[in-house]
């Protein structure tokens, strides 16, 4: 099958269920991967939702990189028929990674993109979900895999290529002449490799050809899909089971996205409304449903509402104050030059333009006066301008839940990554303790024994990595989760957003960041804040803060090209680098391909220095830190190349 579009993906979910009970009726088990971010923990609620209606029971193993698939599949149970892999792998070919059989099909969806040809095209027991036709699309590199697979260059014939260079092109013509003549018996020729003194010369030819059309169409760069949440949604619209717990899944998904600036403003728009009429839908559904069950349709707090709604690029600002909402959020952070004394004074002069004392401005947002939140968007919009907030607003979504108030999509996504990011080094880092907190968690933490030794730093990692996992898992309960672990996950947030504004501080007051040829780059040795960027998560939320403050205060010769940044961070107790490159786009709302997955794939190879991938992007890694200096001055090097 090797790859499905996204109008046939609930004939791919029909053959997942058909295989769960094709054994003589005994149900077979679903084994899901699933990597640490919030679109694929929301994909991964909404196809457990479609499995448990049709009562196909799973496993779910959360995954941080392909270590872990691979020694997942080396011990996967002999009743698994199929493997779905939620946001990993599709940038790898997953056959050196997982032992293919024909009794087990492994589905892969992942918004990462470019997608891996192999998988794509060529083995039958992997299927490939794709929002578009991949056969229309990519039909050049389809072919160009399918003929590198099924020949093999010849190295021995290079020197007789040279040789008769002169006497390739007569013979090149007769050759197509003869293949179009006799095309059944070259392909064969081909395979066998009868002696010739032309079809090696073309194969290689051809094959050369091919070559060079798979590294251009991988070497493009990296950049997201569709979110697979969104893809999910739309296969269970077509199979008639949407609602609006999945609905709101498929926007805290697309939000986690937006915000981490992986889709341009335009494409989010443009699903954005489709979940607005969606939502409408739904509410209709839901009312006519009441008044035929003779229901009131009186408002209820319950009822899980969601609606469209205009959210302020403020962070979490129904649960922080609206000065710490502001300074602490990137957007208003980087506009104002918050790092800077005259900056800070720039906002304290918004907030008394539009009319707001201080002292207001400073509780948390639901104990302000009812009249000043009734003005405040009015406020905003009429003040921010002046202060060069021009993109203040966007189109979000809210939900209902219960007397617990309002959430918004932005709001879920801070808390569901912040759930997953934290680790107790972090926490400790932070002085901040969450109710999950142990003190045996907490003692070793700060004695910095949780990586005493390489394996029991490794499982000591694995086994508060997968609480994380399962702790933003329930946050996305309709009731926030065991505790409210939704809003346990908000505070948290706080906590590790006023840690990226200090450290993006520091970076820009020290002048850390160091501007080569084609990129700038700012390398992290020391500071009470440290741990808390050793998860990707983190460092990347840190990478963009610095891109933002980039965007509105770098060299004025930069104009509207790209930003291209990378940020190496020590971490103490392994004595390595965790490294990560972001592309910068010089305007909001934009998103240009990421090329720094291929720039360290090539200095990797070619200089000797081993990384380990963070994660499925091939752009956050792990070096040792002896290698550091090596490998950061190649990196302008290979950026020309």
């Amino acid at each position: 099958m090797g790859h499905v579009k996204l109008a046939n993906y609930s004939l791919a979910y029909k053959r997942i269920k058909n295989a769960a009970f094709g054994d003589g009726g005994a149900s077979s088990t679903v084994l899901f991967f699933v990597s640490a971010d919030v679109d694929s923990i929301c994909a991964f609620r909404m196809w457990t939702t479609l499995l448990k209606s049709d009562c196909i029971s799973y496993v779910v193993v959360p995954v941080s990189g392909m270590d872990d698939i691979r020694a997942e599949a080396k011990i996967m149970s002999a009743s698994i028929r199929s493997v779905l892999m939620l946001n990993c792998g599709g940038l790898f070919n997953l056959e050196e990674y997982m032992e293919l059989s024909e009794d087990v099909t492994i589905y892969v969806l992942d918004s990462h993109r470019p997608v891996n040809l192999r998988n794509a095209f060529w083995n039958n027991e992997i299927i490939v979900f794709h929002d578009s036709d991949l056969d229309r699309d990519l039909a050049q590199e389809k072919d160009a895999i399918i003929f590198t697979e099924e020949n093999e260059y010849d190295q021995g014939d290079e020197d007789d290529e040279s040789e008769q260079e002169d006497e390739e092109d007569d013979e090149d013509d007769d050759d197509d002449r003869n293949d179009r003549e006799d095309d059944d018996h070259r392909r064969t020729r081909r395979k066998t490799g009868v002696d010739s003194e032309v079809a090696p010369r073309q194969v290689n030819r051809q094959w050369k050809e091919s070559r060079a059309i798979i590294v251009e169409y991988m070497s493009k760069g990296s950049t997201m899909g569709t979110s697979i949440s969104n893809q999910t949604y739309m296969m269970a619209t077509q199979l008639d089971r949407s609602s609006l717990d999945l609905l709101w899944l498929a926007i805290v998904g697309l939000s986690s996205q937006y915000l981490s600036e992986q889709i341009s403003h335009r494409d989010y728009l443009a699903i954005t409304q489709t979940y607005k009429d969606e939502s409408e839908r739904l509410a209709r559904v839901s009312a006519l449903a009441e008044e035929q069950g003779g229901a009131s349709r009186s408002s209820n707090v319950d009822d899980g509402a969601i609606r469209c709604t205009e959210e302020y690029r403020f962070m979490m600002v129904r649960h922080w104050s609206l000065y710490e909402s502001m300074y602490n959020s990137n957007y208003v952070a980087s506009r104002l030059g918050i790092w800077r004394e005259p900056g800070r004074q720039r906002l304290l002069a918004l907030l008394a333009k539009m009319g707001f004392s201080l002292e207001e401005c400073n509780q948390v947002f639901a104990h302000m006066s009812i009249d000043l939140k009734k003005i405040l968007k009015e406020r905003v919009e009429m003040v921010a301008p002046e202060y060069g907030l021009h993109e203040v607003l966007y189109t979000s979504f809210t939900r209902s839940y219960g007397y617990r108030g309002l959430m918004s999509a932005s709001d879920v996504v801070y808390s569901v990554t912040s759930l997953l990011e934290t680790s107790p080094a972090s926490l400790v880092a932070m002085k901040y303790s969450p109710e999950w907190m142990t003190e045996e968690m907490r003692t070793k933490a700060a004695l910095a024994d949780v990586s005493s030794s390489v394996q029991g730093g490794e499982d000591e990692r694995a086994s508060w990595w997968h609480a994380n996992f399962f702790r933003a898992c329930d946050s996305l309960d309709g009731s926030g989760g065991e505790g409210d672990q939704l809003r346990q996950g908000l505070k948290l947030c706080m906590q590790v957003q006023k840690a990226v504004i200090r450290q993006g501080i520091a970076i820009i007051e020290k002048q850390v960041i160091i501007t080569l040829s084609k990129c700038r780059v700012a390398t992290l040795k020391d500071g009470p804040d440290l741990p808390v960027f050793w998860d990707p998560l983190s460092l990347h939320k840190l990478a963009q803060f610095l891109v933002y403050a980039i965007r509105e205060y770098g060299s004025s010769k930069s104009g509207h090209r790209p930003i291209p940044l990378v940020v190496a961070v020590l971490k103490e107790d392994t004595q390595t680098f965790i490294v990560t490159g972001v592309s910068g786009s010089p305007v909001i709302g934009e998103v240009i391909p990421n090329k720094f997955g291929n720039v360290f794939e090539r200095i990797s190879y070619n200089e000797k220095i081993p990384v380990k991938h963070l994660g499925f992007d091939k752009s956050v890694i792990e070096i040792d830190r002896d290698d550091l200096e090596t490998f950061m001055k190649s990196i302008g090097r290979y950026m020309r190349s």
